[in-house]
């Protein structure tokens, strides 16, 4: 595992939980745009950890990670939100650093 894969899957990571955090205020405004507020609390909590084991290494092995984001947003969003190319890259770099 390289440092500079683990500071790119960090960077990402963390700018995906900002992204969540915008649409989970549109949500309270009335003007989310994607997914609801229990399922973007849900992968803001997953990412949250990813977000955390990527800033304190050493990460666990690649088979023990966590998954699973990725297959939320593929089933249930629309292919060209913005937001959900963010998270599936945070989740693709996690996996892979």
């Amino acid at each position: 595992m390289s440092e500079s894969a683990v500071q790119k899957a960090l960077a990402v990571s963390e700018r995906a939980l900002s992204g969540i955090d915008e649409e989970l205020a549109r949500h309270a405004a009335g003007r989310g745009s994607v997914s609801n507020p229990g399922q973007l609390a849900a992968l803001r909590a997953q990412l949250l950890q990813v977000v955390q084991q990527l800033a304190a290494p050493p990460l666990p092995p690649k088979d023990q990670r966590l998954r699973g984001i990725g297959r939320v947003i593929a089933d249930s969003w629309p292919y060209d939100n913005p937001l959900g190319g963010m998270i599936l890259e945070a989740e693709r770099l996690y996996l892979d650093a």
